[in-house]
Protein backbone atom coordinates (compact mmCIF):
# COMPACT_ATOMS: atom_id res chain seq x y z
CA UNK A 1 0.00 0.00 0.00
CA UNK A 2 1.09 3.40 -0.82
CA UNK A 3 2.41 5.31 2.07
CA UNK A 4 0.93 8.42 0.36
CA UNK A 5 -2.66 6.88 1.73
CA UNK A 6 -1.67 7.84 5.63
CA UNK A 7 -1.02 10.67 7.39
CA UNK A 8 2.14 8.82 9.46
CA UNK A 9 3.09 6.22 6.78
CA UNK A 10 6.84 6.25 9.54
CA UNK A 11 4.44 4.41 12.24
CA UNK A 12 3.95 1.55 9.89
CA UNK A 13 7.21 -0.56 11.40
CA UNK A 14 5.91 -0.36 14.85
CA UNK A 15 2.50 -0.74 14.78
CA UNK A 16 3.13 -3.48 12.20
CA UNK A 17 5.43 -5.31 15.07
CA UNK A 18 2.96 -4.90 18.06
CA UNK A 19 0.13 -6.41 15.41
CA UNK A 20 2.39 -8.98 14.77
CA UNK A 21 3.27 -9.79 19.31
CA UNK A 22 -0.62 -9.40 19.35
CA UNK A 23 -0.91 -12.12 16.76
CA UNK A 24 1.60 -14.28 18.55
CA UNK A 25 0.14 -13.78 21.72
CA UNK A 26 -3.17 -14.73 20.05
CA UNK A 27 -2.12 -18.46 18.48
CA UNK A 28 -0.53 -18.92 21.66
CA UNK A 29 -3.53 -18.90 23.54
CA UNK A 30 -5.62 -20.47 21.04
CA UNK A 31 -3.22 -23.03 21.59
CA UNK A 32 -3.73 -22.89 25.33
CA UNK A 33 -7.47 -22.79 25.11
CA UNK A 34 -7.68 -26.26 23.39
CA UNK A 35 -5.46 -27.88 26.31
CA UNK A 36 -7.74 -26.71 28.38
CA UNK A 37 -11.09 -27.46 26.96
CA UNK A 38 -9.37 -30.99 26.27
CA UNK A 39 -8.61 -31.43 29.95
CA UNK A 40 -11.80 -29.68 31.44
CA UNK A 41 -14.59 -31.78 29.93
CA UNK A 42 -17.29 -29.93 31.71
CA UNK A 43 -16.17 -26.59 30.22
CA UNK A 44 -15.94 -28.32 26.45
CA UNK A 45 -14.60 -26.82 23.09
CA UNK A 46 -17.29 -24.77 22.95
CA UNK A 47 -16.21 -22.50 25.55
CA UNK A 48 -12.72 -22.47 23.75
CA UNK A 49 -14.13 -21.36 20.88
CA UNK A 50 -15.94 -18.90 22.59
CA UNK A 51 -12.94 -17.87 24.29
CA UNK A 52 -11.12 -17.51 21.07
CA UNK A 53 -13.71 -15.45 19.68
CA UNK A 54 -12.98 -13.00 22.40
CA UNK A 55 -9.31 -13.19 21.67
CA UNK A 56 -10.44 -12.53 17.95
CA UNK A 57 -12.73 -9.52 18.90
CA UNK A 58 -9.68 -7.96 20.81
CA UNK A 59 -7.59 -8.14 18.19
CA UNK A 60 -9.40 -7.08 15.64
CA UNK A 61 -10.17 -4.07 17.30
CA UNK A 62 -6.13 -3.19 17.90
CA UNK A 63 -5.60 -3.85 14.12
CA UNK A 64 -8.44 -1.17 13.20
CA UNK A 65 -7.04 0.81 16.22
CA UNK A 66 -3.48 0.60 14.76
CA UNK A 67 -4.83 1.91 10.89
CA UNK A 68 -6.87 4.80 12.85
CA UNK A 69 -3.37 5.95 14.31
CA UNK A 70 -1.59 5.47 10.95
CA UNK A 71 -4.32 8.27 9.57
CA UNK A 72 -6.19 6.93 6.51
CA UNK A 73 -6.78 9.47 3.94
CA UNK A 74 -9.87 8.12 2.91
CA UNK A 75 -11.66 11.33 3.19
CA UNK A 76 -12.11 14.11 0.64
CA UNK A 77 -12.57 17.61 0.57
CA UNK A 78 -12.82 20.55 -1.73
CA UNK A 79 -9.95 23.03 -2.26
CA UNK A 80 -9.78 26.26 -4.56
CA UNK A 81 -6.47 26.44 -6.24
CA UNK A 82 -5.54 29.08 -9.50
CA UNK A 83 -5.03 26.83 -12.92
CA UNK A 84 -2.49 29.64 -14.19
CA UNK A 85 0.77 27.92 -14.44
CA UNK A 86 2.80 25.07 -15.03
CA UNK A 87 5.84 23.53 -13.19
CA UNK A 88 8.36 22.30 -15.16
CA UNK A 89 11.37 20.38 -14.07
CA UNK A 90 14.49 20.00 -16.43
CA UNK A 91 16.00 16.31 -16.49
CA UNK A 92 19.52 16.70 -18.12
CA UNK A 93 21.28 13.77 -19.00
CA UNK A 94 25.54 14.46 -17.82
CA UNK A 95 26.30 10.77 -18.70
CA UNK A 96 29.80 10.46 -20.36
CA UNK A 97 28.11 9.78 -23.61
CA UNK A 98 26.74 13.56 -23.88
CA UNK A 99 30.01 14.84 -24.31
CA UNK A 100 30.07 13.50 -27.85
CA UNK A 101 30.78 15.69 -30.32
CA UNK A 102 28.70 14.59 -33.44
CA UNK A 103 26.26 18.17 -32.73
CA UNK A 104 29.26 20.72 -31.87
CA UNK A 105 30.18 21.93 -29.47
CA UNK A 106 29.06 18.53 -27.79
CA UNK A 107 25.61 17.00 -26.91
CA UNK A 108 25.27 18.34 -24.02
CA UNK A 109 26.15 22.25 -24.56
CA UNK A 110 23.79 21.88 -26.85
CA UNK A 111 21.21 20.51 -24.31
CA UNK A 112 22.30 23.13 -21.78
CA UNK A 113 21.53 26.08 -24.77
CA UNK A 114 17.84 24.57 -25.24
CA UNK A 115 17.19 24.47 -21.41
CA UNK A 116 18.24 28.15 -21.48
CA UNK A 117 15.40 29.03 -24.27
CA UNK A 118 13.07 26.62 -22.59
CA UNK A 119 13.49 28.82 -19.34
CA UNK A 120 13.10 32.32 -20.94
CA UNK A 121 9.86 30.97 -22.64
CA UNK A 122 8.28 30.59 -19.38
CA UNK A 123 5.66 32.89 -18.22
CA UNK A 124 5.46 34.57 -14.80
CA UNK A 125 3.17 32.18 -12.62
CA UNK A 126 5.60 29.18 -14.12
CA UNK A 127 8.19 27.26 -11.55
CA UNK A 128 11.15 25.34 -12.74
CA UNK A 129 13.08 22.43 -10.70
CA UNK A 130 16.31 20.97 -12.04
CA UNK A 131 17.73 17.29 -11.68
CA UNK A 132 20.63 15.32 -13.37
CA UNK A 133 21.20 11.38 -13.88
CA UNK A 134 24.10 9.44 -14.92
CA UNK A 135 24.01 5.66 -12.89
CA UNK A 136 21.96 7.21 -10.69
CA UNK A 137 19.05 9.79 -10.83
CA UNK A 138 19.49 13.49 -8.20
CA UNK A 139 17.11 16.15 -7.96
CA UNK A 140 19.17 18.86 -7.48
CA UNK A 141 17.06 22.39 -7.38
CA UNK A 142 13.31 21.93 -6.18
CA UNK A 143 9.96 24.12 -7.93
CA UNK A 144 11.70 27.55 -7.68
CA UNK A 145 9.44 30.31 -9.35
CA UNK A 146 12.77 32.24 -10.21
CA UNK A 147 13.50 30.31 -13.28
CA UNK A 148 16.08 33.01 -13.97
CA UNK A 149 18.24 31.03 -11.06
CA UNK A 150 18.22 27.66 -12.94
CA UNK A 151 19.31 29.45 -16.13
CA UNK A 152 22.45 30.24 -13.79
CA UNK A 153 22.90 27.12 -12.66
CA UNK A 154 23.40 25.30 -16.51
CA UNK A 155 27.04 25.80 -16.84
CA UNK A 156 27.80 23.52 -13.64
CA UNK A 157 26.15 20.77 -15.25
CA UNK A 158 29.16 18.57 -17.09
CA UNK A 159 29.41 14.51 -17.14
CA UNK A 160 31.57 14.41 -13.99
CA UNK A 161 28.71 15.77 -11.60
CA UNK A 162 27.49 12.56 -11.08
CA UNK A 163 30.26 9.68 -9.91
CA UNK A 164 28.26 6.46 -10.56
CA UNK A 165 28.52 6.24 -13.93
CA UNK A 166 25.91 5.01 -16.40
CA UNK A 167 23.13 6.17 -17.91
CA UNK A 168 19.98 4.91 -16.05
CA UNK A 169 16.75 7.01 -17.15
CA UNK A 170 14.64 5.66 -15.31
CA UNK A 171 16.14 6.46 -12.08
CA UNK A 172 16.38 10.04 -13.01
CA UNK A 173 12.83 9.88 -13.84
CA UNK A 174 12.24 8.81 -10.13
CA UNK A 175 14.42 11.57 -8.53
CA UNK A 176 12.84 14.19 -10.80
CA UNK A 177 9.39 13.75 -10.19
CA UNK A 178 9.96 13.97 -6.47
CA UNK A 179 9.67 17.82 -6.73
CA UNK A 180 6.16 17.76 -7.69
CA UNK A 181 3.73 18.36 -4.79
CA UNK A 182 2.09 15.21 -4.39
CA UNK A 183 -1.79 17.28 -3.59
CA UNK A 184 -0.79 20.05 -6.01
CA UNK A 185 -3.33 20.27 -9.27
CA UNK A 186 -1.02 22.59 -11.41
CA UNK A 187 0.15 20.92 -14.93
CA UNK A 188 3.32 18.78 -14.26
CA UNK A 189 5.66 18.60 -17.28
CA UNK A 190 9.06 16.57 -17.24
CA UNK A 191 11.82 18.41 -19.69
CA UNK A 192 14.20 15.27 -20.56
CA UNK A 193 17.46 16.83 -22.63
CA UNK A 194 19.06 13.40 -23.17
CA UNK A 195 20.25 11.44 -26.90
CA UNK A 196 18.24 8.60 -25.18
CA UNK A 197 21.44 6.06 -25.21
CA UNK A 198 20.57 3.03 -22.57
CA UNK A 199 23.91 0.76 -23.01
CA UNK A 200 22.01 -1.14 -20.90
CA UNK A 201 19.36 -2.09 -22.43
CA UNK A 202 16.42 -1.30 -19.77
CA UNK A 203 13.11 -2.08 -20.42
CA UNK A 204 11.29 0.33 -18.15
CA UNK A 205 12.70 4.09 -19.50
CA UNK A 206 10.47 5.78 -16.48
CA UNK A 207 6.95 5.75 -17.79
CA UNK A 208 6.12 3.88 -14.92
CA UNK A 209 7.00 6.48 -12.34
CA UNK A 210 5.76 9.11 -14.31
CA UNK A 211 2.20 7.71 -14.91
CA UNK A 212 1.97 7.02 -11.34
CA UNK A 213 3.27 11.14 -10.38
CA UNK A 214 0.27 12.42 -13.29
CA UNK A 215 3.71 13.60 -15.25
CA UNK A 216 3.65 14.27 -18.64
CA UNK A 217 7.23 13.63 -20.44
CA UNK A 218 8.58 16.07 -22.92
CA UNK A 219 11.76 14.99 -24.30
CA UNK A 220 14.31 16.55 -26.71
CA UNK A 221 17.17 14.03 -28.60
CA UNK A 222 20.33 15.36 -29.27
CA UNK A 223 22.95 13.87 -31.57
CA UNK A 224 23.51 11.81 -34.67
CA UNK A 225 22.00 8.17 -35.52
CA UNK A 226 25.17 8.01 -37.46
CA UNK A 227 26.63 8.58 -33.95
CA UNK A 228 30.79 9.51 -33.13
CA UNK A 229 33.39 7.92 -30.27
CA UNK A 230 33.42 9.43 -27.13
CA UNK A 231 36.30 11.65 -26.00
CA UNK A 232 37.37 11.03 -22.25
CA UNK A 233 40.56 12.99 -21.26
CA UNK A 234 41.27 13.85 -24.43
CA UNK A 235 41.29 10.08 -26.12
CA UNK A 236 38.35 7.73 -27.34
CA UNK A 237 36.32 5.97 -24.28
CA UNK A 238 36.84 2.29 -24.64
CA UNK A 239 34.21 0.07 -23.11
CA UNK A 240 35.65 -3.29 -20.92
CA UNK A 241 36.99 -5.27 -23.44
CA UNK A 242 39.42 -2.10 -24.36
CA UNK A 243 37.10 -1.19 -27.93
CA UNK A 244 36.52 2.33 -28.78
CA UNK A 245 32.65 2.93 -27.89
CA UNK A 246 30.62 4.90 -30.60
CA UNK A 247 27.50 6.67 -29.04
CA UNK A 248 24.29 6.92 -31.18
CA UNK A 249 21.19 8.96 -30.24
CA UNK A 250 18.56 6.76 -29.87
CA UNK A 251 15.34 9.42 -30.23
CA UNK A 252 13.11 6.17 -30.54
CA UNK A 253 13.53 5.37 -27.05
CA UNK A 254 12.45 8.73 -25.88
CA UNK A 255 10.00 8.80 -28.48
CA UNK A 256 8.11 5.57 -26.95
CA UNK A 257 8.67 7.41 -23.24
CA UNK A 258 7.34 10.61 -24.14
CA UNK A 259 4.34 9.17 -26.02
CA UNK A 260 3.88 6.41 -22.64
CA UNK A 261 2.73 9.61 -20.80
CA UNK A 262 1.07 12.06 -22.91
CA UNK A 263 3.96 14.28 -23.98
CA UNK A 264 6.13 14.77 -27.28
CA UNK A 265 9.61 14.17 -29.07
CA UNK A 266 11.80 16.77 -30.54
CA UNK A 267 14.66 15.96 -32.23
CA UNK A 268 17.50 18.33 -32.89
CA UNK A 269 19.21 18.76 -36.31
CA UNK A 270 22.71 18.23 -37.33
CA UNK A 271 23.50 21.68 -35.25
CA UNK A 272 22.21 20.51 -32.33
CA UNK A 273 18.96 22.73 -32.25
CA UNK A 274 15.50 22.30 -31.33
CA UNK A 275 11.98 23.73 -32.24
CA UNK A 276 12.19 25.77 -28.74
CA UNK A 277 8.56 27.47 -29.48
CA UNK A 278 6.94 24.51 -30.08
CA UNK A 279 8.43 22.39 -27.26
CA UNK A 280 7.72 25.19 -24.99
CA UNK A 281 3.95 25.34 -26.37
CA UNK A 282 4.24 21.50 -25.74
CA UNK A 283 5.31 22.43 -22.17
CA UNK A 284 2.40 25.08 -21.28
CA UNK A 285 -0.36 22.84 -23.14
CA UNK A 286 -2.07 22.29 -20.39
CA UNK A 287 -1.72 25.64 -18.48
CA UNK A 288 -4.06 28.36 -18.23
CA UNK A 289 -3.55 32.27 -18.63
CA UNK A 290 -2.01 34.75 -16.27
CA UNK A 291 -5.42 35.65 -15.38
CA UNK A 292 -7.03 32.04 -14.74
CA UNK A 293 -10.11 31.00 -12.66
CA UNK A 294 -9.52 29.27 -9.89
CA UNK A 295 -10.66 25.92 -10.22
CA UNK A 296 -12.02 23.30 -7.35
CA UNK A 297 -11.01 20.24 -6.99
CA UNK A 298 -10.75 17.09 -4.31
CA UNK A 299 -7.94 16.50 -2.25
CA UNK A 300 -7.66 12.95 0.41
CA UNK A 301 -7.27 13.87 3.37
CA UNK A 302 -6.97 11.58 7.12
CA UNK A 303 -10.19 10.50 8.35
CA UNK A 304 -9.21 8.06 11.60
CA UNK A 305 -13.20 8.06 12.51
CA UNK A 306 -14.86 4.62 11.16
CA UNK A 307 -11.72 3.10 11.98
CA UNK A 308 -12.00 4.27 15.66
CA UNK A 309 -15.60 3.68 15.47
CA UNK A 310 -14.88 -0.07 14.48
CA UNK A 311 -12.53 -0.32 17.34
CA UNK A 312 -15.04 0.95 19.23
CA UNK A 313 -17.69 -1.69 18.22
CA UNK A 314 -15.04 -4.28 18.50
CA UNK A 315 -14.47 -3.28 21.62
CA UNK A 316 -17.80 -3.17 22.94
CA UNK A 317 -18.58 -6.73 21.67
CA UNK A 318 -15.35 -8.10 23.06
CA UNK A 319 -16.69 -6.99 26.60
CA UNK A 320 -20.33 -8.24 26.08
CA UNK A 321 -21.16 -10.47 29.14
CA UNK A 322 -19.64 -14.57 28.58
CA UNK A 323 -20.88 -14.92 31.91
CA UNK A 324 -19.59 -18.65 32.46
CA UNK A 325 -16.98 -18.05 30.62
CA UNK A 326 -16.03 -14.54 32.38
CA UNK A 327 -16.47 -16.04 35.67
CA UNK A 328 -13.96 -19.20 35.31
CA UNK A 329 -11.26 -17.66 33.46
CA UNK A 330 -8.34 -16.61 35.52
CA UNK A 331 -6.84 -12.78 34.69
CA UNK A 332 -10.11 -12.05 33.45
CA UNK A 333 -9.61 -8.78 34.99
CA UNK A 334 -6.36 -7.60 33.32
CA UNK A 335 -7.82 -8.60 30.33
CA UNK A 336 -11.00 -6.04 31.06
CA UNK A 337 -8.78 -3.49 31.57
CA UNK A 338 -6.97 -3.67 28.71
CA UNK A 339 -9.94 -3.91 26.56
CA UNK A 340 -10.67 -0.78 28.34
CA UNK A 341 -7.88 0.71 27.40
CA UNK A 342 -7.67 0.22 23.81
CA UNK A 343 -11.69 1.57 23.91
CA UNK A 344 -10.37 4.81 25.64
CA UNK A 345 -7.51 4.96 22.74
CA UNK A 346 -10.16 4.43 20.26
CA UNK A 347 -12.00 7.24 21.59
CA UNK A 348 -9.33 9.47 21.51
CA UNK A 349 -8.36 8.70 18.02
CA UNK A 350 -11.86 9.66 17.10
CA UNK A 351 -11.41 13.21 18.58
CA UNK A 352 -10.26 15.24 15.38
CA UNK A 353 -9.46 19.02 16.31
CA UNK A 354 -12.31 21.41 16.08
CA UNK A 355 -12.04 24.59 14.18
CA UNK A 356 -12.20 28.01 16.36
CA UNK A 357 -14.57 30.54 15.20
CA UNK A 358 -12.32 32.66 13.98
CA UNK A 359 -10.98 29.68 11.32
CA UNK A 360 -15.06 29.49 10.83
CA UNK A 361 -15.12 32.84 10.28
CA UNK A 362 -12.04 33.42 8.00
CA UNK A 363 -13.03 30.10 6.00
CA UNK A 364 -16.53 32.15 5.07
CA UNK A 365 -14.59 35.12 3.85
CA UNK A 366 -12.34 32.73 2.09
CA UNK A 367 -15.14 31.72 0.07
CA UNK A 368 -16.57 34.68 -0.11
CA UNK A 369 -13.25 36.12 -1.68
CA UNK A 370 -11.42 32.89 -2.83
CA UNK A 371 -8.73 34.94 -4.58
CA UNK A 372 -7.32 37.46 -2.05
CA UNK A 373 -4.22 36.00 -0.29
CA UNK A 374 -4.52 38.36 2.83
CA UNK A 375 -7.55 36.74 3.93
CA UNK A 376 -5.86 33.15 2.79
CA UNK A 377 -2.49 34.31 5.09
CA UNK A 378 -5.17 34.81 8.23
CA UNK A 379 -6.53 32.15 7.40
CA UNK A 380 -3.32 30.26 7.54
CA UNK A 381 -2.28 31.91 10.43
CA UNK A 382 -5.30 31.04 11.84
CA UNK A 383 -5.41 27.31 11.18
CA UNK A 384 -1.41 26.85 12.55
CA UNK A 385 -2.38 28.67 15.87
CA UNK A 386 -5.42 25.83 16.16
CA UNK A 387 -3.45 22.97 15.47
CA UNK A 388 -4.28 22.73 11.85
CA UNK A 389 -1.27 22.74 10.24
CA UNK A 390 -2.39 20.58 7.55
CA UNK A 391 -4.64 22.57 6.36
CA UNK A 392 -2.92 25.50 7.35
CA UNK A 393 -0.21 24.78 4.86
CA UNK A 394 -2.93 24.88 2.18
CA UNK A 395 -3.67 28.14 2.72
CA UNK A 396 -0.57 29.22 2.87
CA UNK A 397 0.52 27.56 -0.51
CA UNK A 398 -2.87 29.25 -1.88
CA UNK A 399 -2.01 33.04 -0.79
CA UNK A 400 1.55 32.50 -2.85
CA UNK A 401 -0.07 31.80 -5.87
CA UNK A 402 -2.72 34.19 -5.77
CA UNK A 403 -0.75 36.99 -4.83
CA UNK A 404 1.25 39.30 -7.20
CA UNK A 405 2.92 41.52 -5.14
CA UNK A 406 6.63 39.46 -4.77
CA UNK A 407 7.21 40.85 -0.91
CA UNK A 408 3.26 39.18 0.09
CA UNK A 409 4.43 35.62 -1.99
CA UNK A 410 7.84 35.47 -0.30
CA UNK A 411 5.94 35.80 3.10
CA UNK A 412 3.65 33.10 2.23
CA UNK A 413 6.02 30.43 1.40
CA UNK A 414 7.88 31.61 4.50
CA UNK A 415 5.49 31.24 6.77
CA UNK A 416 4.69 27.79 4.91
CA UNK A 417 7.67 26.81 5.12
CA UNK A 418 7.92 27.74 9.25
CA UNK A 419 4.42 25.31 9.35
CA UNK A 420 5.94 22.71 7.61
CA UNK A 421 8.55 22.49 10.13
CA UNK A 422 6.41 22.39 12.90
CA UNK A 423 4.56 19.55 11.42
CA UNK A 424 7.95 17.91 10.27
CA UNK A 425 7.74 18.20 6.33
CA UNK A 426 11.43 19.43 5.75
CA UNK A 427 11.19 18.08 2.26
CA UNK A 428 8.22 20.65 1.65
CA UNK A 429 10.44 23.34 4.53
CA UNK A 430 13.20 23.05 2.07
CA UNK A 431 11.47 23.90 -0.86
CA UNK A 432 9.14 26.41 0.51
CA UNK A 433 12.50 28.45 1.97
CA UNK A 434 14.31 28.27 -1.17
CA UNK A 435 11.12 29.88 -2.92
CA UNK A 436 11.67 32.21 -0.58
CA UNK A 437 15.19 33.04 -1.34
CA UNK A 438 14.46 33.31 -4.78
CA UNK A 439 12.09 36.29 -4.33
CA UNK A 440 14.24 37.86 -1.64
CA UNK A 441 18.02 36.83 -1.88
CA UNK A 442 18.36 39.48 1.35
CA UNK A 443 16.15 37.36 3.84
CA UNK A 444 18.67 36.26 6.11
CA UNK A 445 16.10 34.46 8.40
CA UNK A 446 15.10 32.47 5.30
CA UNK A 447 18.95 31.64 4.26
CA UNK A 448 19.30 30.55 8.00
CA UNK A 449 16.31 27.65 7.70
CA UNK A 450 16.80 26.60 4.51
CA UNK A 451 20.35 26.00 5.29
CA UNK A 452 19.46 24.48 8.75
CA UNK A 453 16.76 22.56 7.05
CA UNK A 454 19.03 21.12 3.88
CA UNK A 455 21.13 19.79 6.57
CA UNK A 456 18.81 17.95 8.87
CA UNK A 457 17.99 16.51 5.52
CA UNK A 458 21.55 15.52 4.90
CA UNK A 459 21.54 13.51 8.11
CA UNK A 460 20.35 9.59 7.95
CA UNK A 461 18.04 9.45 9.59
CA UNK A 462 16.79 12.95 9.63
CA UNK A 463 15.94 13.48 13.10
CA UNK A 464 12.78 15.76 14.05
CA UNK A 465 14.01 18.81 16.49
CA UNK A 466 12.11 19.69 19.21
CA UNK A 467 14.00 22.24 21.21
CA UNK A 468 13.05 23.29 24.80
CA UNK A 469 13.76 26.45 26.62
CA UNK A 470 16.44 25.13 28.98
CA UNK A 471 18.42 23.94 25.72
CA UNK A 472 19.03 27.89 25.30
CA UNK A 473 23.04 29.28 26.08
CA UNK A 474 24.14 25.47 26.42
CA UNK A 475 27.87 24.79 26.27
CA UNK A 476 28.96 23.63 23.08
CA UNK A 477 30.98 20.60 23.71
CA UNK A 478 30.63 18.87 20.55
CA UNK A 479 28.00 16.45 20.57
CA UNK A 480 25.19 16.31 18.18
CA UNK A 481 22.86 17.70 21.10
CA UNK A 482 24.90 20.65 21.31
CA UNK A 483 24.83 21.36 17.96
CA UNK A 484 21.47 20.84 17.52
CA UNK A 485 20.33 22.68 20.53
CA UNK A 486 22.43 25.82 19.42
CA UNK A 487 20.87 25.80 15.71
CA UNK A 488 17.88 24.95 15.49
CA UNK A 489 15.75 27.85 13.66
CA UNK A 490 13.00 29.76 14.70
CA UNK A 491 10.33 27.85 13.82
CA UNK A 492 7.43 30.45 15.32
CA UNK A 493 8.85 33.13 13.30
CA UNK A 494 5.55 33.96 11.14
CA UNK A 495 6.83 36.78 9.00
CA UNK A 496 8.93 37.87 11.18
CA UNK A 497 7.17 40.23 13.06
CA UNK A 498 4.70 37.74 13.84
CA UNK A 499 6.95 35.59 16.13
CA UNK A 500 5.21 36.74 19.34
CA UNK A 501 1.93 35.34 18.21
CA UNK A 502 3.25 32.16 17.80
CA UNK A 503 4.69 30.69 21.08
CA UNK A 504 3.09 27.03 20.43
CA UNK A 505 5.88 26.27 17.99
CA UNK A 506 8.26 25.54 20.69
CA UNK A 507 10.43 28.71 19.47
CA UNK A 508 14.16 28.74 19.78
CA UNK A 509 15.20 32.47 19.88
CA UNK A 510 18.80 33.16 17.88
CA UNK A 511 22.16 34.89 19.57
CA UNK A 512 23.17 37.21 17.40
CA UNK A 513 26.20 35.02 17.33
CA UNK A 514 24.35 31.45 16.63
CA UNK A 515 22.80 33.91 13.45
CA UNK A 516 26.02 35.01 12.39
CA UNK A 517 28.06 32.02 12.42
CA UNK A 518 25.10 29.87 11.02
CA UNK A 519 24.95 32.75 7.88
CA UNK A 520 28.73 32.41 7.04
CA UNK A 521 28.23 28.80 6.40
CA UNK A 522 26.10 29.30 3.41
CA UNK A 523 28.21 28.63 0.02
CA UNK A 524 26.05 30.16 -2.98
CA UNK A 525 28.71 28.85 -5.13
CA UNK A 526 26.30 26.80 -8.11
CA UNK A 527 28.50 24.71 -9.09
CA UNK A 528 29.67 23.19 -5.34
CA UNK A 529 26.08 23.37 -4.40
CA UNK A 530 25.06 21.38 -7.83
CA UNK A 531 27.53 18.52 -6.86
CA UNK A 532 26.69 18.39 -3.72
CA UNK A 533 23.45 17.58 -4.40
CA UNK A 534 24.72 14.64 -6.75
CA UNK A 535 27.16 13.61 -3.69
CA UNK A 536 23.89 13.41 -1.50
CA UNK A 537 22.30 11.42 -4.07
CA UNK A 538 25.02 9.01 -4.73
CA UNK A 539 25.03 8.52 -1.02
CA UNK A 540 21.29 7.78 -0.63
CA UNK A 541 21.58 5.38 -3.90
CA UNK A 542 21.87 1.33 -3.53
CA UNK A 543 25.26 -0.18 -4.58
CA UNK A 544 25.04 -1.01 -8.15
CA UNK A 545 26.52 -4.59 -9.80
CA UNK A 546 30.08 -4.73 -10.78
CA UNK A 547 30.61 -4.66 -14.39
CA UNK A 548 28.07 -2.17 -15.55
CA UNK A 549 28.68 -0.66 -18.14
CA UNK A 550 29.99 3.02 -18.35
CA UNK A 551 29.67 5.80 -20.71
Amino acid sequence: MSPAAFAHPDWWPYLGGALGVAAAALVLAALRARRRARRLLGVGAGAAGRELLRDLLLWGALAALAVALLGPRIAERTVRAPRAGVDVVLLFDVSLSMDAQDVPPSRLDRARRAARDILRALRPGDRAALAAYAGIGALLVPLTPDTSAIAEMLASLDSELIRQRGSRLEEGVSAAVEAFEADGDRPRVLVVLSDGEDPERRGDAGANAAAQAGVRIVAAAFGTELGTTVPEHGVPHRDAAGRIVVSRRDAERLGELARATGGALFEADAWGVIDVAAAAAAIRRDAGGADAEAGERRVRVANAAPFAALAFALLVAELAPFAALRAARPGGRGRRAAALVLLSAALVAAAAPEPSLEVRGLESAARAAPNDPDVLLQLGYARAMDGLLDDSIHAFHAAALYARDPELVALAYYDLGVVALANGELRLARDAFFDVLALTPGDAEARYNLEWVVRELAKTPAPRHTPRDEDRGAPEDGSAAAEGAASTPDAAAFGGARAADAAGFDALALSPADAERWLETLDDDASRALRAAARAAGERASQRPDGAPTW
